[in-house]
């Protein structure tokens, strides 16, 4: 099955436990967004977590990677910043899964496999972290979660990386993310 970017919409969210909330909301935006995405890793939501930001003037920015790995999450920042995604407006006409997800009002599932000669919706960067080498293969199970305002402005947006073996999030995963994702847009929104 060739690449296919589909939206998607999470399940309804359920209740996480109070603290975690109370202790996120006293973090400023970006850090509580870093925190809640090593929360996420803890109960194995993605091998790779992406966090891009909107700064005030509606431009896309690399935010924090967190990875299983060190060496992972560094090696991603590495090839995103190579890439020419970062510092264009948020048009969905580019290699951004983010800006796609925002031009289509939408979270995303992304997920497929990458064939030779084949036309490939990532960005050069996260084409050659997920699939090292001639760029061929199956990239797994990628969630682009949106975060954005009550008005509908984009704020950032958090990519789940989940290899093909981890299979798509199961059980109370999709609903603990989805929580996770409406407590950080209120948090960003300010």
């Amino acid at each position: 099955m060739a690449i296919s970017v589909i939206p998607f919409n999470m399940p309804e969210p359920i209740e996480i436990p109070d603290h975690i909330v109370a202790a996120l909301r006293q973090l400023p935006g970006d850090e509580a967004v870093a925190k809640a995405m090593n929360l996420l890793m803890e109960i194995d939501v993605a091998e790779t977590l992406l966090y891009e930001r909107v700064d005030a003037d509606g431009i896309l920015e690399m935010g924090e990677v967190v990875s299983a790995s060190n060496a992972r999450a560094h090696e991603l920042k590495r090839l995103l910043d190579q890439d020419e995604v970062y510092g264009n407006p948020l048009c969905g006409d580019g290699p951004s899964l983010a800006g796609k997800a925002f031009a289509d009002k939408t979270s995303l599932l992304v997920m497929g496999k990458a064939e030779s000669g084949e036309e490939i919706p990532l960005s050069p960067g996260l084409n050659r972290f997920l699939l090292p080498g001639d760029g061929t293969g199956n990239i797994g199970f990628i969630y682009v979660l949106t975060f954005t305002s009550r008005n509908g402005q984009p704020l950032g947006a958090l990519t789940l990386m989940r290899p093909l073996a981890a299979g798509p999030l199961n059980h109370e995963q999709p609903n603990i993310t989805e929580r996770v994702r409406l407590e950080l847009s209120s948090i960003l929104e300010g």
